[in-house]
């Protein structure tokens, strides 16, 4: 076919285009190929060490297991089981020498148990078994027991075992500690209370028309107007008194600040319950001898009355959780939440917990509480035991109720009263919620579900960071790692007081106990007599001021059980100045002063004379030749103004010092008792005890006791209940040249930047970690119950 020579031109302008764009086509693809490259090299670099999560989007790993307790194969620490309690109860019961009627049976000028619990085995034994390979200790019981049968009537305590099976029983006489413990000292239990409860309302129907007309509350056939009543304690103000105030008030949400001034004193001493009466009654401000007093007085107009406004609704109640005023945000959006992308890095093996180098058992004691035990860190024991001794309150104020009110917590069950967490408020929805059991004012061991938690927490703070700057605009390197802690968690709601104990242990050694207040204060009645001690609030109430204060005990045991302490003292020095003689120079210097005895080593905190607390091994050194110690740091230390000889203070005689320090003995295992609350002017522990032989404390298994709390006055934002933040007290165990160095460098957790001067990269060093996570979280079910009932036969 024959071709013009216009087509033959544009047919080579054609092919000349398609081979150029044929070039460009290679040079593209050419180029891309290299930024392809480039950027994997590029992660490479940013990403040395480490790897991104390729998680697909699956679930998220469960990590570790959370393994119940094996009531079969229990620990030298654990709590008893229901089983375990049960045995004992079979077995006291069957003892026809004591004289023990069945709970259900009783009456109060009967002989009955009143609570069964752990009676953890004496140290060495323990020790031996756990580090010399003896024998594990046979598991032993504590149990009370009210004997109102007894000639006086009295409270007995026995320890029991084996537990499994019981074959003796023994009576717990502590030498220094008061025996026999008084009747009047017991807590009251449900039968007293119950009892209690018929005599208020005989006075509230003789006052009937006194209480309608003022507050148009009263307690009988009351429906939705009732009025509660709570009581105060110490019951009286002379050692042997069974004299306790009672306190109206509205049974409303928040019913501790919706008071109407209107008390009764109920008279329960000795075991014959006919003798129990009413006695004095107050109202408004004004005392009265009887009920019918008052009544007759009112009657007869002499008596200053009041009328107190009905709240408006529920909804506005500022004593109640109802949400109001303006939405924050205005449309409601979930808050943050964490997750764990590799599942649980602790481990929970019945009472027993490993996380990040550090190992402990935990228990929750009946009388005091949470209690650690065998606290390790990379193997090596720190502390014996950490446990709470005692969370006292003491009020101010004029009427009986502040009069009387100098709060022990051990004696309102402060141990068994740690009720159900809520998952996602009390803790984080990932914790391992685990139940304990108790045996107290039952026919049967009631369960507790959820009482206490276990988390890992990001705390959102470095525990360590530095970025070192090159002073010319860049840097030389970054280094860090996340403050991750693990949390064991419980809280104790003591009426209407919460308490959040947290047992913090983070990856450099570090041990940290916190209490967080929140919770209802004790309000009362606002006169004119109340006004110096608080400020009127919320209609007729006023916030009383008081002190909230916290006793631990910390049995160090660094490097072994034979121990020093010494406290480093910062002190002023002036000295000539070594570069120009004719100039001085002040400045402080640290001087370790050791402690020989334990009236010595008493602690007063003084702000002039700052110091460390340190506890150390002589025979155990560090590398350096350090001795290994650990410090202990108190953040909330604490002043109790009401001198110590003064009535009840020598219940609480340990409030009296911010720290002592004294030997081990099995004979000194708390602080303070179960009967301090109810006659703390003759106590059956009484801390000053303790330190009055003055023992020797060189090399000597010894106990730290430290004191926390602070003042309070409340205030209108404490409605509806005090908030954790700026309420928290909090105390450090720290290492003191434990360590070579930083434990948590051991840490693959840990980050690494630095600066890559050829390629003008950051090269991130993650220590093998993953980062990111494309997993699914657990999709965490709420279920809350609330109850804590007996457990069946």
């Amino acid at each position: 076919m024959p071709v013009s020579g216009e087509s033959s031109e544009k047919t080579a302008m054609a092919t000349k285009f398609e081979k150029s764009n044929f070039r460009w086509m290679v040079a593209t693809l050419v180029l891309l190929l290299v930024c392809v490259a480039l950027a994997v090299a590029l992660i490479v670099v940013l990403c040395n060490g480490s790897q991104h999560a390729d998680d697909n989007g699956q679930a998220c790993a469960a990590g570790y297991v959370v393994d119940p307790v094996d009531p079969t194969r229990p620990g030298p620490f654990s709590d008893l089981s229901v089983q375990e309690i049960d045995s004992v109860r079979n077995y006291m019961l069957a003892q026809d020498s004591l004289q023990l009627t069945h709970w259900e049976h009783a009456q109060i000028s009967d002989n009955y148990i009143y609570a069964i619990e752990t009676h953890l085995p004496a140290k060495d034994d323990v020790l031996g078994f756990l580090d010399r390979g003896r024998p594990e200790p046979e598991r032993l019981a504590k149990v009370t027991v009210y004997a109102g049968g007894r000639t006086p009537p009295v409270v007995e305590e026995y320890i029991v075992g084996p537990v499994t099976n019981p074959t003796s029983h023994t009576v717990y006489a502590l030498s220094g500690r008061k025996f026999p413990i008084p009747f009047h000292s017991r807590v009251p239990d449900s039968k007293e209370n119950s009892i209690v409860s018929d005599k208020l309302r005989e006075v509230s129907e003789t006052a009937y028309g006194v209480l309608k007309e003022s507050y148009d509350f009263w307690l009988h056939n009351c429906t939705d107007r009732c009025l509660t009543f709570i009581d105060t304690a110490p019951r009286g103000f002379r050692s042997g008194d069974r004299k306790t105030w009672w306190y109206a008030m509205r049974n409303l949400q928040g019913m501790t600040l919706n008071p109407v001034g209107f008390l009764v004193e109920v008279n329960t001493e000795g075991a014959d319950t006919s003798q129990w009466r009413a006695e004095r009654v107050f109202y408004n401000g004004q005392l009265f001898n009887s009920v019918n007093d008052l009544v007759s007085d009112y009657n007869q107009g002499t008596v200053q009355k009041v009328t107190l406004p009905m709240p408006i609704d529920d909804n506005t109640l500022f004593s109640s959780f109802r949400r109001r005023g303006p939405p924050q945000p205005d449309t409601p959006l979930r808050a943050p939440e964490q997750f764990e992308p590799d599942g649980k890095r602790y481990k929970v093996r019945g009472r027993h917990v490993e996380y990040m180098g550090w190992s402990f058992d935990w228990r929750l004691s009946t009388t005091h509480g949470p209690q650690l035990l065998d606290i390790k860190m990379n193997g090596e024991r720190i502390v014996y035991e950490l446990s709470l001794q005692e969370i006292g309150a003491f009020y101010s104020g004029h009427d009986p109720l502040m009069l009387s009110t100098f709060f022990l917590d051990t004696g309102w069950n402060m141990g068994s009263s740690h009720f159900e967490l809520v998952p996602g408020v009390d803790c984080p929805a990932t914790a391992s919620y685990l139940d304990v059991v108790h045996h107290k004012d039952s026919v049967r061991p009631r369960e507790y579900k959820n009482a206490v938690c276990i988390f890992e927490l990001n705390t959102g703070i470095p525990l360590r960071r530095h970025y070192e700057s090159d002073f010319q605009g860049g840097y030389q390197f970054y280094g860090g790692m996340v403050d991750n802690v693990l949390v064991v968690r419980t809280i104790a709601t003591v009426f209407n007081y919460d308490y959040v104990l947290d047992f913090i242990f983070h990856q450099n050694g570090v041990l940290e106990v916190k209490t967080s207040l929140t919770g209802y204060i004790m309000s009362t009645f606002f006169t004119q007599d109340e006004a110096p001690y608080g400020y009127k609030m919320w209609q007729n109430a006023i916030g009383n001021a008081h002190h909230h204060i916290i006793n631990l005990k910390v049995d160090m045991d660094v490097g072994g059980v034979e121990n020093r302490y010494e406290t480093v003292d910062f002190v002023r020095a002036n000295i000539t100045n070594p570069l120009y003689p004719d100039l001085y120079h002040i400045h402080t210097r640290a001087q370790r002063n050791p402690k020989t005895t334990e009236r010595e080593a008493v602690l007063h905190y003084n702000f002039d004379h700052p110091k460390y607390y340190n506890f150390y091994n002589q025979a155990k050194s560090n590398s350096y030749g350090i001795k290994k110690g650990y410090r202990i740091q108190i953040n909330a230390p604490t002043k109790e103004l009401v001198p110590r000889e003064w009535g009840p203070m020598r219940g609480a005689a340990w409030a009296d010092y911010q720290m002592a320090v004294t030997r081990r003995k099995e004979s000194e295992p708390a602080s303070s008792s179960l009967y301090n609350q109810n006659d703390p002017y003759d106590p059956v522990v009484d801390f000053d005890t303790f330190l009055d032989d003055d023992e020797n404390i060189v090399d000597q298994d010894l106990v730290a006791w430290v004191t926390m709390g602070t003042h309070h006055v409340p205030h209108t934002e404490d409605a509806p209940v005090t908030a954790t933040a700026g309420n928290q007290l909090s105390l450090f165990l720290r290492p003191f040249h434990f360590f070579d160095e930083d434990p948590s460098m051991a840490s693959s957790n840990g980050v690494l930047i630095t600066y890559d001067k050829q390629s003008h990269q950051a090269d991130v060093e993650r220590f093998g970690t993953p980062y990111g996570s494309n997993c699914l979280p657990k999709e965490a079910d709420f279920a809350y119950n609330g109850t804590w009932p007996q457990t069946e036969d």
